[in-house]
């Protein structure tokens, strides 16, 4: 979101200067005067200026986890709904245990500016607070409605099915990602201590070892000696990689191969499908204009491909056009998500149809990966063993070749 520099005369009579977040001047202008401060001076302020490359490239991330912002909303939620000040819903937020300690102070922070007079919506869409742009929305829509509780709750249950969702995806990769570890570590036993054992032997013996105890010596002798270039051609390439990801082209290339490939591409679609319809229907719902509501929820998109089919659905709707027709035009979205998005514009009830929309592919996501899990986990069982168990066959074979030798 834009970020402006003001300085601006509190109401005290005393200049102060600082920086605002809003979506134009105009917005930000109007802000400080809800605050009761007379702006004299607003220009935009550079991101690309306040953040070193590196900082800007490659440390750029939320000072929070996703997990933590769901209970953040509902813990919120929570306490609103029981008529609970908001000053001291937010305070009694902030001294959770169960959130991380960035999420904590975020908190106090919040809190220290709804106390200067701040609106929530405004304290939350600042800069430095760093959250998402559809969620001070919807927290705006609230405040302006009346119905600040049950948009947080609204919100609340939309970030815990996200967490969800993601954690089902981490939990499935888990047993695979041992998997990788154990093998990785039998090899580095094997090469580490079996190897400098038996390869002497052979050339004791005056023969030559079998071709793959010679192969994994030799890539053991070379990373044992130019350890120091292993280690920094690593680091070059996982910087090199870190870099490119950052990259707007190349993630583009990237985002567009994934959806390329058989099984993974179905994945993402289901995945950008339902995190497309459940952050629409989710604003729309709760007030935000259909125009805004498209924008914020192609920008939660983490696919480039779906992120700009949605951009220019944003533009063909801007002139009138129904949404579900440039929609179905990028043929990315499913035929069934499409079709319901008609549907609902049709009859009314976009929001509901959105949300409709969230659940079935959430499911149908769910479905993919635990049958993907089902025979992914066994299939890198097998090669895992298969791989380890060559290499201690080689290895014992080389051992009793030795037998051999020392008999001749």
């Amino acid at each position: 979101m834009p970020s402006f520099r003001y300085s601006a005369y509190d109401p005290t009579g005393k200049l102060k200067r600082g920086e605002i977040a809003s979506l134009s001047r105009a917005a930000a202008i109007d802000v400080l005067r809800r605050r009761g401060e007379f702006p004299i001076d607003i220009d935009a302020a550079s991101d690309t200026l306040q953040l070193r490359w590196w900082e800007r490239e490659v440390f750029a991330s939320q000072s929070f986890r996703p997990a933590e912002l769901a209970l953040f909303t509902r813990e919120l939620a929570t306490l609103v709904a029981a008529d609970i000040p908001l000053e001291d819903a937010l305070r009694l937020v902030s001294l959770q245990p169960a959130l991380g300690s960035k999420m904590r102070n975020l908190s106090q922070t919040v809190l220290a500016r709804v106390r200067e007079g701040q609106a929530l919506s405004d304290a939350l869409a600042d800069r430095a607070a760093g959250f998402p742009e559809y969620y001070w929305r919807l927290v705006q829509a609230g405040e302006a409605s009346g119905a600040l509780g049950p948009v947080l709750d609204d919100l609340a249950q939309f970030l815990e099915r996200s967490t969800d969702t993601r954690g089902q995806v981490l939990s499935a990769l888990l047993y695979p990602a041992i998997l990788i570890v154990a093998a990785c570590a039998a090899l580095a036993v094997i090469m580490n201590v079996l190897l400098p054992t038996i390869v002497p032997l052979f050339k004791d013996a005056g023969a030559t070892p079998p071709v793959v105890i010679q192969v994994l010596a030799d890539v053991h002798d070379f990373v044992a000696r130019y350890w120091y270039i292993f280690l920094a051609s690593c680091a070059g390439l996982c910087l090199a990689a870190l870099l490119a990801f950052r990259n707007e082209r190349v993630r583009l290339t990237l985002d567009q191969l994934v959806l390329r490939l058989p099984l993974i591409g179905r994945l993402t679609t289901y995945r950008e499908t339902a995190r497309f319809s459940g952050t629409l229907g989710t604003l729309i719902r709760n007030g935000v204009p259909l125009l805004d509501a498209v924008r914020i929820s192609g920008a939660v998109l983490q696919n480039r491909v779906f992120a700009a089919s949605v951009q220019t659905a944003e533009m063909e709707t801007k002139e009138g056009v129904p949404l579900s027709r440039p929609l179905a035009r990028s043929g990315l979205f499913p035929e069934l998500a499409v079709r319901l998005i008609s549907v609902g514009e049709q009859t009314g009830q976009l929001d509901a149809m959105l949300t409709r929309v969230a659940t079935i592919h959430e499911h149908v996501l769910q479905r993919l990966i635990a049958r993907t899990m089902s025979l992914l986990t066994p299939m890198l069982t097998l090669v895992t063993g298969a791989l380890v168990g060559g290499l201690i066959i080689s290895v014992m074979g080389a051992i009793l070749s030795v037998n051999d030798l020392a008999f001749q």
